[in-house]
């Protein structure tokens, strides 16, 4: 008990020694404010074009600090572009004082999280303030054209900057690209083929098939299509066009075949996919796609056999398909006119068919869906021999998205043809003027309105105007109007 006793004696005596410390200790420190900046001066958003001056002036105020002297203070100016996986962010170094003033700004076009960094050189504390730069370039988004310019290939451009539209003719020679179109001008296309990457595509008759830089228009040897394929195919190889189709996929036709691209298989435009499971003879394919949305299929014409077949999404061939009730898809010797798939209705191919016997014209409608690889039917219907006898040699046809009706031009006069009345419109008459391209583009700001080229063959000067189209036969409405262009044959938009 005594020994018990004796231990417990000492314990509490270092109990109170350690405690008696503690509380001698509180007093020998000294705590001082630390110098605290606030960073004014900088807005949450700025715009900014490639290769032009980029200026931020800060507002800086310091706790300790009141005659700010710059010597005491480091400053980092820094931009990363957020978009990509962390391993692939790089740090672009901006500047190093107080005020941004950058003569030239290096980013190339893209969204960007900036930085500005303030450090207490005493002290190692620093302070820093986000904020996004979107950058642009006077190329950075709007309309591309194919123009014919006495024969010769011309690429002009709608630039779309500071919410309004610049014309800009001829602009590979504008940004001093080395790519320079030779022959006659066929087909421009843009589309985002990856997640990463955008695809504009250029075709001339003597040029070939290439792409371009998406944001410098600059050109090299590799970016020539024929580096996409897997065949041994020439430098200078030519699409007749490439259509984005499904998710992350493309059907690029030439010749009479059609290749297929597949991001997520890594799938290259290789053999042809124009044959049928099951058969061993590659058929001639149309030069016209029932594109696929989403997972959907395909229809595709084969000119040998005179039938519609199906492409489904991530496959490497076609199937045929079981007649419906409206029309045999086997359809003896009529000659397709020109096929396409619209958003009308949920999602539909509308066909026109020929019987070369007696120039009858036919409309064959397809139910094409987005999550759906089934091509159903819808209708079948003669075209009226009046109206078939202009629509039959139609120079351009184009289907609204909004109402199925069908547009087609006949030399400068344009008509709307109204699939369940049966009756066709005459809609605009450009005169001594020619109509070069009738056209929707699905991937444009405008994807629902109606776009009309024309052009003046004697002055060469060509005119892109946008429509609305009203419901129940209304005449069109002029929206938007542009000069300056040749001849235009093809037009895509590239988009942001």
């Amino acid at each position: 008990m005594r020994r018990y006793l004796k231990t417990k004696y000492i314990l509490g005596l270092v109990l109170v020694l350690f405690l008696s410390a503690c509380a001698e200790d509180l007093g020998n420190y000294d705590y001082s404010e630390i110098n605290e900046v606030t960073i004014n001066g900088i807005e949450s958003e700025y715009e900014a074009l490639t290769g032009e001056p980029f200026k931020i002036t800060t507002e800086l105020q310091f706790t300790l600090d009141s005659d700010v002297d710059d010597q005491n203070y480091e400053y980092k100016w820094s931009a990363i572009n957020p978009s990509l996986v962390p391993a692939d962010q790089e740090e672009f170094l901006l500047g190093d004082t107080k005020n941004l003033d950058v003569t030239s700004l290096k980013l190339t076009p893209g969204e960007y999280s900036g930085y500005f960094r303030v450090t207490d050189k005493e002290t190692g504390v620093y302070w820093v303030k986000k904020f996004k730069i979107t950058v642009k370039t006077t190329i950075y988004e709007g309309w591309l054209a194919m123009s014919d310019v006495n024969g010769a290939t011309r690429l002009d451009m709608l630039s779309y900057i500071d919410n309004q539209y610049k014309f800009i003719p001829d602009v590979l020679d504008y940004v001093g690209s080395e790519l320079t179109l030779k022959g006659a001008p066929e087909n421009v296309y843009c589309f985002p083929y990856d997640a990463q990457k955008y695809g504009i595509y250029l075709t001339s008759s003597e040029t070939g098939t290439t792409k371009i830089d998406p944001d410098t228009f600059g050109w090299a040897l590799e970016d020539y299509l024929s580096f996409e394929m897997l065949s041994n195919v020439p430098t200078d190889f030519k699409a007749d066009f490439i259509e984005e189709v499904g998710s992350w996929s493309s059907l690029m036709h030439s010749d009479g075949n059609f290749y297929y691209w597949f991001r997520i298989y890594r799938w290259n435009y290789d053999l042809p996919i124009n044959i049928v499971n099951g058969e061993t003879q590659y058929f001639e394919a149309a030069p016209h796609l029932g594109a696929a949305d989403g997972y959907g299929s395909d229809v595709i014409y084969d000119n040998t056999n005179k039938r519609f077949v199906r492409h489904p999404y991530n496959t490497k061939e076609c199937y045929e398909m079981a007649d419906g009730s409206y029309f045999s898809y086997h359809t003896g010797n009529k000659e397709l006119v020109y096929m396409k798939r619209t958003d009308y209705n949920g999602g539909e191919v509308f066909a026109l068919l020929k019987d070369p016997d007696n120039n009858d014209l036919f409309l064959a409608r397809m139910a094409s869906r987005r999550w759906n690889s089934v091509i159903s039917q819808v209708g079948y219907d003669q075209i009226p021999a009046e109206i078939a006898a202009d629509m039959v040699n139609a120079d351009n046809y184009a289907i609204d998205p909004t109402f199925g009706y069908i547009f087609y031009n006949v030399g400068s006069k344009l008509y709307q043809y109204d699939l369940g009345l049966k009756t066709s419109k005459l809609m605009l008459d450009k005169g001594a003027n020619d109509i070069s391209l009738v056209t929707y583009i699905k991937r444009s700001p405008v994807s629902k309105k109606l776009i009309v080229a024309s052009y003046d063959a004697g002055a060469a000067n060509g005119t892109m105007e946008i429509y609305s189209v009203p419901a129940v036969n209304g005449d069109l409405t002029l929206e938007q109007s542009y000069e300056g262009f040749g001849k235009i044959v093809s037009l895509s938009y590239r988009q942001r």
